[in-house]
């Protein structure tokens, strides 16, 4: 009961029989409980207090008996597990909670057991429990708190996962890679790293001291740092390793490494490397090819130069570029025309490529020259940039004109070596006719006893003796020698040349003038020859005045040239001179100003050719309406001839010898029996060779002459039978004929070495060759 005062006591009544009293006594007991009361109603409060905190702790808290009887368990612990009776129906494996009853048991608590248990809506989680083993009630409770970790695993399970892949990188990574905490220890290092320090590999390892590995690389040798220096190169080295440096190292072996320094935020350091020992190299090899190739464009005889495409500024000039140019800033600067700049930039920028496009730059000097240009397009630093060689045509232009005046000179040689092969066959068929007319002449001469025929006969043979000499003329020109060379006179040549030419000259109201220097040196050659060329000079001046208005003047004059000594032969007219268009092209065979039918166009070509054969020149001085001079230059003779030339006597009567004269002219054949037969031959005449053959086997003779060209069998073929059947008769042969400038023909007479002597004969010529074989033969 409560008291008024608030005090609590515990009452008790008892009825009892007293032993002194008969009947029963009531017994009342008082017993002041205030504090106990005081002592229950705390102890319920605190219940109640643990009961509120234990029912709002977000945390699953359960108490249980070490048998699995669920004593108390909080609303979380409830909403974790649900209502299950027993706590092993809790646990996916039923002896996970054997190992915690057992800890419990042994040590009394436990932390973090971790284990795989169900939920409410039997879905399986990973719990953290803690647990203590008490006293309640005099019993061993268990006293758990769990924690749902799945969230903690799920992460852990990903960190583990994610420094796994950090893990693959960094070992699949080309470059060396390195952690070093904040205490310089090396914390990880992947494969890369270790074979790039394969030399130290051995002492790489995690907790290892970077100056400790750094000084085992040094003594080791694979860099290249004396044992004196080890302790400077590692202060050196330790002075920026927190600071983030990109360096490049050698080491000893000759590989290179480029190394990176990166700080990290817990204090320690990254350190990657990557071998770039094939880009050293590469670079060495560039540096070097492009030391090479700046040496050979520095020493490179060739133009070559940069420019940008857009405003054509230089960018790179080759030593030679500067010789020829001059040191220009632009391209525009060295082109002498802008429209062809613009020309040759549209070209390039269509096609990037420009071949030898011609045009004329500036020289350093400032004089204009021909060039070829040859360029390419290419991209350099983000700019189209043009690449060009620049070749100088003036030697090419000087080379290609005197190409043209050799080949101009070559081709007049070569018509002027068919008009020669053409003229000599011409010749040839004239000899066997024009060796009777001679022959006949000059007979009819000696036998005639009447004067008016034999007048008559002088002058058929003088201009027989003419037609010869211009036939022979012709076959010299032909062969590119002169036919009969001698010391000859250039008043004589002048001389025989006024002959021809006077009357026709004066006869044309044209003043003949000579201005002739004295005591003149002989000149080597022919005088037939040479006389030929000065009237072709003479009768081409007097063509040249003919309908001309002014002067009509021709000066023939003769001297010495002043720098070479040369026997010099002019002939000037006052005409009205050669135009500038045809001048080059005056000693063209059957080039002609000349009217048809007026001339040939063969009369300077001749005179060219036989000049030439004499080992001296003609060229021709003009100016409109000035006149022309043709000079004629030959070299003076240096030969002694004796005075004494062939006699014109009568050879000795040959009576009793014979003669066989092979030829297929009838008339040529006859002509030469006659004259032999006068000087007492008897003569057997054979019209072909192979009658020739039937009279040898008849008979012999003191003379065979023969022609070379026959048909069927011609004197080549002659000769070798007798040389082979008849060989006491070879040194009696000769031979006649017209035939000596073909090949064939002088490489046979070269090789047989038998005299011959060629058509047209004259009789006295004829006489003394046969006269002379006779004497050979005695």
């Amino acid at each position: 009961m409560q008291r008024e005062d608030g005090s609590n006591v515990w009452c008790s009544t008892n009825w009892r029989r007293s032993v002194f009293r008969s009947r029963p006594s009531l017994v009342i007991g008082v017993l002041d409980i205030t504090e106990r009361k005081k002592a229950e109603a705390a102890e319920r409060e605190a219940t109640s207090l643990m009961q509120r905190v234990l029912d709002a702790c977000p945390s699953p808290t359960r108490m249980s008996t070490i048998e699995g009887e669920t004593l108390y368990a909080n609303p979380a612990s409830r909403e974790l597990y649900g209502d299950r009776p027993h706590i092993a129906d809790y646990y996916v494996n039923p002896a996970d909670r054997e190992i915690l009853v057992s800890t419990l048991l042994d040590k009394g608590s436990i932390d973090d057991f971790r284990v795989r248990q169900y939920c409410s809506d039997d879905t399986i989680f990973w719990g953290s429990l803690s647990a203590r083993l008490i006293d309640f009630q005099g019993k061993k409770v268990i006293v758990s708190n769990a924690t749902n970790i799945n969230a903690m695993i799920m992460a852990q399970q990903q960190t583990r996962q994610a420094n796994n892949r950090l893990t693959d990188a960094i070992e699949s990574l080309a470059e060396g890679f390195a952690l070093y905490d904040k205490d310089d220890c090396l914390v990880l290092a992947n494969s890369q790293y270790r074979k790039m320090h394969a030399i130290c590999a051995d002492v790489l390892v995690p907790g290892v001291n970077w100056f400790d590995f750094l000084r085992v690389t040094a003594e080791r040798s694979q860099f290249r740092v004396p044992g004196d220096k080890i302790d400077e190169w590692l202060a050196e080295r330790a002075r920026d390793r927190r600071e983030y440096r990109q360096h490049e190292f050698q080491h000893a072996d000759g590989g290179w490494f480029f190394v990176s320094n990166s700080p990290t935020r817990e204090g320690g350091f990254v350190v990657t490397r990557l071998d770039i020992t094939e880009r050293k190299r590469a670079e060495l090899a560039a540096k070097e090819a492009d030391d090479l190739v700046r040496r050979v464009l520095e020493a490179s005889p060739v133009s070559i130069q940069m420019t940008r495409a857009h405003d054509g500024k230089q960018l790179y000039s080759s030593p030679a570029t500067t010789r020829l140019l001059g040191d220009v800033v632009g391209a525009l600067d060295h082109f002498a025309s802008q429209a062809h700049r613009d020309e040759y930039i549209e070209r390039l920028l269509r096609d990037g490529a420009v071949d030898e496009f011609e045009t004329q730059l500036k020289r350093s000097d400032g004089q204009t020259f021909w060039c070829s240009i040859s360029s390419r397009l290419i991209d350099f630093h983000g700019e189209q940039v043009i690449v060009s060689h620049t070749h100088d045509l003036s030697d090419r232009i000087e080379l290609q004109k005197q190409v043209e005046h050799q080949r101009e000179k070559l081709h007049q040689n070569e018509k002027l070596s068919a008009l020669g092969g053409l003229l000599a066959g011409v010749a040839h068929e004239l000899n066997n006719p024009l060796s009777v007319v001679l022959g006949m002449s000059l007979t009819l001469k000696e036998t005639s006893v009447d004067a008016k025929t034999v007048e008559r006969a002088d002058k058929i043979s003088k201009a027989a003796e003419r037609c010869a000499r211009i036939v022979k003329t012709f076959l010299a020109m032909a062969r590119q020698q002169p036919t009969r060379a001698t010391n000859v006179s250039i008043d004589e040549v002048v001389s025989a040349a006024l002959e021809v030419v006077n009357y026709s000259i004066r006869s044309s109201d044209i003043q003949l003038m000579f201005d002739l220097e004295p005591d003149l040196p002989a000149i080597w050659g022919d005088p037939d020859q040479l006389s030929q060329v000065l009237i072709n000079l003479l009768v081409n001046a007097e063509h040249a005045l003919h309908h001309w208005e002014g002067p009509r003047k021709i000066l023939v004059s003769t001297g010495r040239h002043p720098e070479c000594g040369n026997i010099t032969i002019s002939v000037t007219d006052t005409g009205p001179g050669i135009a500038e268009e045809i001048l080059p092209r005056i000693f063209e065979p059957f080039f002609t100003t000349k009217e048809v039918g007026a001339g040939t166009g063969i009369g300077l070509s001749f005179c060219h050719r036989i000049i030439q054969a004499h080992q001296g020149t003609i060229e021709v001085e003009t100016m409109p309406g000035g006149g022309s001079t043709f000079v004629v230059s030959l070299p003076a003779s240096d030969r002694f001839v004796e005075t004494s030339g062939p006699s014109d006597d009568e050879p000795e009567n040959s009576a009793g010898l014979s003669c066989l004269v092979v030829d297929d002219e009838r008339e040529v054949a006859d002509l030469i029996a006659e004259v032999l037969m006068r000087d007492g031959f008897t003569v057997v005449v054979a019209r072909s060779g192979e009658e020739a053959l039937t009279q040898l086997r008849k008979r012999t003779f003191a003379v065979i002459l023969s022609d070379l060209k026959m048909p069927s069998m011609d004197g080549r073929r002659l000769y070798n039978y007798i040389a082979d059947y008849h060989p006491a008769e070879v040194d009696r042969l000769a031979f006649l004929t017209g035939d000596t400038i073909s090949p064939d023909a002088q490489v046979f007479l070269r090789a047989t070495k038998r005299p011959y002597l060629e058509k047209p004969v004259k009789p006295i010529e004829l006489r003394r060759f046969v006269s002379g074989l006779v004497v050979r033969q005695a």
